[in-house]
């Protein structure tokens, strides 16, 4: 029941679309039937003739044939190319649907899951799940689709013969399917193992430093191997069951064969069928027989990449963020203004899940053009005014706004368009360090680019690499020093141009000489723009004009 859904769904996925990409599937495996259906009369056409002495219809037979043949095969080309076309769109709208998804997922997603859960989603589920628009569905279904080409003539030239044969393939076909519940486990053991194996490798990867330093690099080595060797085994497990499969179906196929010669030697011989419609009915049987052996191969494997499917279509199901996180159904929410405020907490209370409040009542007036630190201990709350201030949660009760903007009447987008954020530790994309600070506003100038690195201090620094500002920062920028990451950082803040720069620690992990140059940077913006300032540096926190303790 599951992989019917799954596959409801995956047809779904394609829209108005599917019903083209099912007509290219029809047409495209019944031009190919019919092609070897024409081959097929024609020999029996021409074994009657030669049999009967009608020598002269031979020429018209083979004419016939051929015309019918050669639209048989520009019908099947025809449909190829469509069908091609719609599976390629098919995938490339479910992956783009995927990726959509992955950026709207709320903040607490990335937060209780490991990365490795969903890049495993993102590549071996999704590439299973395209597989089947793109071969497995039009494997399956076309078999169904040939066989029913093949059974009008083969019992309009001899039913008895065509309705034993049938039986036989049935018999074959309902022993195939025994193995699609153990096929569908070991898939769905295969995927789990996959997700586990990349999130190990993932850990590895990207603490390389400490897998080198410390015994745990060995322990998550040897995990690895470990998950490593449990995927080997269940893919030995799959490739066993596919191999018997593979073994019933030539089984089967050499029992039809005996089956056809002991039945076509008696109906002949009985004259319930002529020696032309034998020889036409086993050329298609052989046709016909092969369509229920891929029918038994493909079958199995379909619904292995269902299962995938419903992997992918759980993980599409997760509640997406919602516009306004904060939002507020209340008949009288209202929207106070107060001129010369930029960011205000009125009443604010905030805890994780059923833990303690963090923030009871918390309220806080910074006005336009004002820096302001927010200090405190570790834990009291600062980071997560932060990520409240960004909509990464909503509050539970009280108003926030920002800009004359009330969070509860406002989208997110609309919000964050109004903040620069610069956090702890920034990411930087392996792009040149050019598209990097373009981050901040993708439409903006080369000049603009130059202008915000210079307010930044950046400028100096970025000249004297040796491709300048179309080096590549590396992976999450690891070829520039803390300092530099953080002024490219700034820079990219700064070219956003928002009227509030927001900054989580950012000069904590710097030496002085970088911290300097960055709180330089802030010196040039005080009073251009409001800065929120979450720190403990008292270097840092004597930027500020006023200092909020938590």
């Amino acid at each position: 029941m599951k992989s019917i859904k799954a596959f409801i769904k995956v047809m779904q996925a394609m829209g108005k679309r599917c019903i083209i990409y099912l007509t290219a599937i029809f047409f495209m495996s019944s031009g190919f039937a019919m092609f070897s259906v024409m081959s097929s009369l024609l020999m029996k056409n021409v074994v009657d003739a030669a049999q009967s002495g009608r020598s002269d219809e031979i020429a018209g037979i083979i004419v016939f044939n051929i015309i019918g043949g050669f639209i048989s095969i520009v019908v099947f080309a025809l449909s190829s190319m469509v069908y091609n076309v719609e599976a390629k769109r098919a995938y490339s709208n479910l992956c783009k649907r995927i990726f959509h998804h992955v950026i709207r997922l709320p903040y607490t997603y990335y937060e209780q899951n490991h990365s490795g859960d969903f890049m495993s989603k993102l590549s071996y589920d999704l590439s299973k799940t395209g597989s089947i628009t793109g071969s497995r569905f039009r494997r399956t279904v076309a078999p169904l689709i040939q066989v029913g080409v093949f059974l009008v003539p083969m019992f309009m030239l001899s039913w008895q013969i065509t309705l034993c044969l049938v039986g036989v393939n049935v018999l074959m076909l309902l022993i195939n399917g025994l193995l699609i519940n153990p096929i569908q486990n070991v898939t769905k053991a295969l995927s789990k193992t996959n997700a586990s194996m990349t999130e190990k490798l993932s850990n590895l990867l990207q603490g390389m430093e400490q897998a080198r330093m410390y015994e745990t690099g060995k322990d998550t080595v040897e995990a690895f191997i470990k998950e490593n060797k449990t995927y080997e085994k269940q893919s030995n497990k799959r490739i066993l069951y596919t191999a018997c499969l593979e073994s019933s179906n030539k089984g089967f196929d050499l029992l039809c064969i005996l089956a056809f010669l002991i039945l076509g030697i008696y109906f002949v011989d009985k004259g319930y069928t002529t020696l032309g419609s034998l020889t036409a009915i086993y050329t298609l049987y052989g046709h016909f027989s092969a369509q229920f052996i891929l029918l038994g191969r493909y079958l199995p494997e379909l619904i292995g990449c269902l299962t995938n499917a419903q992997n992918i279509f759980e993980f599409l199901e997760i509640c997406e963020e919602p516009a306004c996180c904060n939002k507020i159904e209340s008949a009288d929410l209202t929207t106070d203004k107060v001129a010369d405020s930029m960011v205000r907490f009125e009443n604010i209370c905030f805890n994780y899940s059923d833990k303690a409040p963090l923030l009871e009542n918390f309220s806080l007036d910074i006005k336009k053009g004002e820096s302001v630190a927010i200090t405190g201990p570790s834990g009291c709350g600062k980071t997560t005014l932060s990520k409240l201030m960004l909509c990464l949660y909503p509050v539970k009760s009280g108003k926030m706004y920002i800009d004359n903007m009330c969070y509860s009447t406002t989208d997110n987008s609309d919000i964050r368009k109004k903040i620069a954020y610069v956090p702890q530790e920034p990411y930087l994309f392996n792009e040149s360090i050019m598209e990097n600070i373009r981050v901040g506003r993708p439409d903006a100038t080369d000049e603009e680019v130059y202008a915000a690195a210079t307010i930044a201090h950046a400028h100096e620094f970025i000249t004297n690499l040796e491709n300048g500002y179309n080096t590549y920062a590396g992976e999450r920028g690891n070829r520039l020093s803390g300092g530099q990451r953080q002024r490219i950082a700034i820079a990219r803040a700064i070219l956003k141009d928002a009227p509030v720069i927001l900054m989580d620690e950012a000069t904590s992990a710097l030496d002085n000489e970088s911290e300097q140059l960055v709180n330089d940077a802030l010196r040039s913006l005080k009073n251009s723009k409001t800065i929120i300032m979450i720190a403990h540096r008292p270097s840092t926190i004597a930027l500020a004009d006023r200092v909020v303790q938590m």
